[in-house]
């Protein structure tokens, strides 16, 4: 079943929204799989023999055949999943990027894609849930190699940020952690960078909706959730995502992470932690 087809069958029935978001992350992890194998195939784990290159190259073709067959899961029928729920610890998040990062590398060098990061000369703890961050981090990153073509540059950026409305939405107590210097950083921003063929302003606000993908050069097509995930964990976090982007010029999408979690996400958490 085509990306259209799968589109258009959850579109039809909400509840289909939910198993296409898990084609999505089945997708995904197939993904991690066949990156993992590639770089145990390329040597930089070790010395691997012939046979284990034999295998491994099974692996590799394997999972392109399963990705190519779980689109077809879509069935209406489904129950729909529960809501999005985050679980934020205190955590560096440098480290969590530099994660991705290392694992990534292969596949963009592949690619024959520059692949970059650049991170504050600071730690950065904050309470974030990494398992939803480095799923955001990995789309977004997916959609950079997707649209950059060959001889580009994907960078991943990391700085601290002033973020003036969540100052005011978080009232006197943040003040009082800041004493008067109140417009100290108060969240992290993530970069992720591409010089890809860029998007159009028109297409700013509805690239983040459900099943909606931007016409690009080729005919390439995309599931239309990707970006939609990453709102939705970012919305999770009491976070916001947004992009810089022109036709032609690549694309800017930046992630707002607060340093404090909100009452309202620590009470999310809370029903989490106790199985609510």
């Amino acid at each position: 079943m085509s990306s259209q087809l799968v589109q258009f069958a959850a579109k039809s029935n909400p509840k289909a929204t939910s198993l296409a978001m898990a084609v999505h992350d089945l997708k995904g992890n197939l993904a991690i799989i066949a990156g993992q194998a590639k770089l145990l195939r390329s040597g930089k784990r070790g010395a691997v023999t012939a046979s284990q290159i034999e295998s491994l190259d099974d692996m590799i073709s394997g999972c392109k055949l399963i990705e190519s067959q779980i689109t077809g899961m879509l069935a209406p029928d489904l129950r729909e999943a529960a809501p999005w729920k985050a679980a934020p610890v205190p955590a560096d998040l440098s480290q969590c990027l530099l994660h991705v990062y290392d694992f990534l590398q292969q596949e963009f060098a592949e690619n024959r894609l520059r692949f970059e990061i650049n991170l504050c000369n600071q730690s950065m703890v904050l309470p974030f849930d990494e398992r939803l961050m480095k799923r955001a981090i990995m789309n977004l990153l997916e959609n950079a190699r997707r649209f950059t073509p060959p001889g580009g540059t994907v960078s991943i950026s990391l700085e601290p940020y002033f973020w003036e409305r969540r100052t005011a939405n978080l009232g006197h107590g943040l003040d009082r952690r800041f004493g008067s210097a109140c417009n100290r950083p108060n969240a992290a921003k993530v970069i992720v960078a591409d010089t890809g063929c860029g998007i159009g302003p028109e297409y700013h606000k509805e690239i983040f909706e459900e099943y909606f993908s931007t016409p690009v050069p080729g005919g390439r097509s995309s599931s239309g959730l990707g970006l939609a995930i990453v709102n939705k964990i970012m919305k999770a976090h009491g976070g916001k995502i947004w992009v810089e982007s022109a036709v032609g010029q690549g694309s800017k999408f930046c992630l707002l992470l607060p340093y404090v979690a909100s009452e309202s996400l620590m009470k999310r958490t809370e029903a989490v932690e106790c199985g609510e």
